[in-house]
């Protein structure tokens, strides 16, 4: 799209990208343009014959002001005026490429009269059909954002990251230089793809430290250095998942459903073959503290992917403008790092928009809910999308229609079944020789989260062992569970019984015991001390 811009002679394009040297090399590989800059070396300078070329101009002489002479310039306003002067005489079609190296907003309140001129020049040109009146094309390249004020005045782009095979090329040019001895065989395809996302410096850069602290280009060293990069920024974390769905209890059906759906994934061309698409967007809806983050990681781990992961309150700022940007930011990582398994949390606190948004935040709950949409649709078919929400009530219609999401999943209160595979896993890892009674237990722990039998286990550990010195037992567990503090079932229990009565009417359900317990929830019944037999969701009857 970038290149059908530069072609049309759209005559004022912003392109955000840090790699100035390099955007400045593949825009002048297009041909059809004449191309000039202001050098850092050679100030205002023409493209010709594979190199930049300084272009004199007549400047008055310093040591006698009254005379002129001809000179090289590193001003903007004076190359700028003398290349108008020179097209007007020598009718060609020319780009001026400006690195912007400052806060722009300053610049553009002195040129912006100037851009405003190249535009309206090229509504004339086209409405007259007369080339010859076509302005000169401006591209100001810069690492900063278009200043919002002026953003309606230009063409906006970002320039890509090197891809795999700029990678490689990169790569092969640092080992030839050596005598090819700084990439083990074979390792290539592997630092490339541990450096996808990073400019063209940057990789350079960890490359040669790579040599220093090992010898070799290493992928590891490449990979450790990008997650730590795109950690500083704080909006952003990308983890490689340890969590499977063996160290989850219950979740039968969202188990069930990401091992199949890994299938497809892995074998596009059999989903192909029957007509089908794998799932991409799974939006989970469910109680604190139930496995929804563990789900995500589990669902990665599945699916063979990374683990990128954000939240609406990681990328909300106090700047104007600033929250929308670290969204586009998101994406733009999120698309460039591809494939990868998105996890977006917090979903359902700050993204409700809406009328208030005006009043209480100057619109930029909406704006960041568009730049979110935006994203959505534009994410790539490699990339897994799971949101994870703990109430929806204030989103807007738009964000939940369906083609969102592929499914929108409730996860509850453990049943009693899975209270004892939760249970079985935190303490499995004690070693005494009692064998615990995880009937009794799972009992005791009726409507606790799995994150508070966690805190159960832990509390108990802790307080046993270092006043005794011994391991924990079933006796234990049970004394200190009626004292459990800040049971999310006695705080919000009106809240967990409501969304289980929008999960039974709208969503599909992670567990199917979870489903068959849906009437004791909403009830508050006691439960029995007997497992609940597994049932088929669907077959659930008031």
């Amino acid at each position: 799209m970038l290149f059908s811009q530069i072609k049309l002679g759209v005559p004022s394009i912003w392109l955000k990208t840090t790699d100035y040297a390099r955007t400045t090399e593949s825009l002048i590989k297009f041909n059809q343009r004449s191309f000039y800059t202001i050098d850092p070396l050679k100030g205002y300078a023409k493209f010709i014959d594979n190199e930049w070329k300084s272009i004199l101009v007549q400047m008055p002489d310093p040591q006698n002001p009254e005379e002129l002479r001809e000179t090289t310039t590193f001003d903007f306003t004076v190359a700028y005026t003398h290349l108008l002067d020179h097209l007007n005489t020598n009718k060609e079609c020319a780009t001026f490429l400006y690195s912007v190296y400052t806060k722009p907003e300053a610049m553009m309140e002195m040129f912006s009269g100037l851009v405003s001129m190249n535009n309206t020049q090229y509504r004339s040109a086209f409405w007259s059909d007369d080339l010859e009146q076509m302005p000169l094309q401006l591209v100001f390249m810069s690492w900063f954002d278009c200043p919002e004020d002026f953003k309606n005045m230009f063409y906006q782009s970002d320039f890509e990251e090197p891809n795999l095979e700029e990678l490689a090329t990169i790569i092969n040019h640092i080992d030839d230089s050596s005598g090819n001895t700084l990439v083990n065989p074979g390792t290539l395809p592997a630092i490339a793809k541990a450096a996808i996302g990073l400019t063209e410096s940057d990789f350079i850069n960890v490359c040669l430290n790579s040599v220093l602290e090992s010898g070799k280009i290493d992928p590891d060293y490449i990979y450790n250095f990008k997650m730590a990069d795109i950690k500083k920024n704080g909006i952003l974390e990308i983890i490689r998942p340890k969590t499977t769905f063996d160290n989850i209890g219950g979740l039968d059906n969202i188990k069930e459903l990401i091992t199949r759906n890994a299938v497809l994934w892995h074998n596009p061309e059999k989903a192909a073959e029957f007509g089908i698409s794998p799932i991409r967007r799974i939006l989970m809806v469910g109680i604190p503290g139930t496995g929804k983050s563990a789900i995500c990681e589990a669902t990665a781990s599945a699916l063979g992917l990374d683990l990128a992961r954000t939240g609406v309150s990681q990328v909300m700022n106090s700047y104007i403008g600033q929250s929308e940007q670290n969204m586009r930011t998101v994406f733009k990582q999120i698309n460039v790092m591809a494939p990868l398994c998105v996890w977006i949390d917090e979903f359902g606190r700050d993204m409700s928009g809406g009328q208030s948004s005006g009043q209480v935040d100057g619109g930029t709950t909406d704006r960041v809910h568009g730049e979110f949409l935006t994203g959505l649709q534009e994410l790539p078919d490699n990339v897994f999308l799971m949101c994870a929400a703990n109430q929806l009530d204030h989103l807007k219609p738009e964000m939940l229609r369906a083609d969102r999401f592929d499914k929108i999943m409730f996860v509850g209160l453990p049943s009693f079944n899975e209270r004892m595979a939760i249970l079985d896993i935190y303490l499995k890892g004690i070693k005494t020789d009692h064998a615990f009674d995880l009937e009794a237990l799972a009992d005791a722990t009726q409507y606790f989260t799995g994150a508070e039998m966690k805190s159960l286990i832990k509390e108990v550990k802790f307080n046993i062992s270092s006043a005794e010195l011994r391991p924990i037992n079933t006796r234990d567990i049970l004394a200190y569970a009626p004292k459990q503090r800040n049971i999310l079932w006695n705080k919000s229990r009106q809240m967990i019984q409501d969304l289980y009565v929008t999960a039974i009417e709208q969503w599909d359900w992670a567990s199917t015991d979870q489903f068959n317990d849906a009437k004791l929830i909403v009830s508050g019944e006691s439960k029995p001390k007997t497992a609940t037999p597994t049932a088929k969701a669907n077959g659930f009857k008031w």
